[in-house]
């Protein structure tokens, strides 16, 4: 399952096991992120609950993330630190989310997911804030009006809550073809506009002995 999220340049690490679960090492270069449905905590997890506090909001919106579905369709998804219900709002050019004062507690959270690649009606979406009030922005591809479908969900343990926006398959993504390769004559036929032949050159004997000193990907 591939999935996007905000960079998280700059994050905290994860809080201790006592205040939420403690999320699973993995592989540099895999997805470290939140996996949607899962009670894994969010980066500057304490950091969220102190804003919470402060700002005197009810909710904190902690995690925006993307993933494609096995089914074909496409989910937008994001973690909240109570449950929420979305007020769903369905605009020309694109699919509006507003979450009733509610909060984010870092910047990371409001950056682009960039999903124009990806097989789904949407070009891109963040968390934008509207005064006490966050909105899921969902830039919706040209022509394309359609329908999300919108659920929510506990995580296990109760720590977190998901609001999930899912979009049915279809084909959205534009089809890239590769261009033909070229072919060009094979060397000492004749060809339109052939390259003449480089001039041979002498290479120092000595060099040879220095094969073993370079790096395995520069051998022969």
């Amino acid at each position: 399952m591939s999935l996007i999220a905000p960079s998280l340049a700059g994050a905290q690490d994860a809080p201790r096991a006592e205040v939420a679960p403690a999320a699973t090492p993995r592989p540099v270069g895999v997805y470290a992120g939140v996996e949607p449905g899962e009670a894994q905590p969010p980066p500057a997890y304490r950091r969220a609950i102190r804003r919470a506090r402060r700002g005197g909001r009810d909710v904190i919106l902690t995690w925006p993330g993307f993933t494609p579905l096995g089914d074909g369709g496409s989910r937008f998804f994001v973690q909240t630190t109570q449950a929420q219900v979305p007020e769903l709002r369905v605009e020309e050019g694109r699919v509006v989310l507003l979450f009733r004062n509610c909060g984010i507690h870092v910047r990371n959270s409001a950056r682009w997911l960039e999903t124009r690649f990806f097989n789904t009606p949407v070009l891109r979406a963040r968390l934008e804030r509207r005064r006490r009030d966050m909105a899921l922005v969902l830039q919706m591809r040209p022509g394309v009006t359609a329908q999300p479908r919108v659920t929510t969900a506990a995580a296990p343990g109760g720590n977190f809550h998901y609001v999930y926006v899912d979009f049915s398959p279809g084909d959205y993504a534009p089809v890239i073809t590769p261009a033909p390769a070229q072919v060009r004559p094979a060397p000492g036929q004749p060809g339109q506009g052939q390259p003449p032949a480089a001039p041979a050159r002498e290479v120092d004997p000595s060099l040879d002995a220095m094969d073993d000193e370079r790096p395995p990907a520069f051998q022969d």
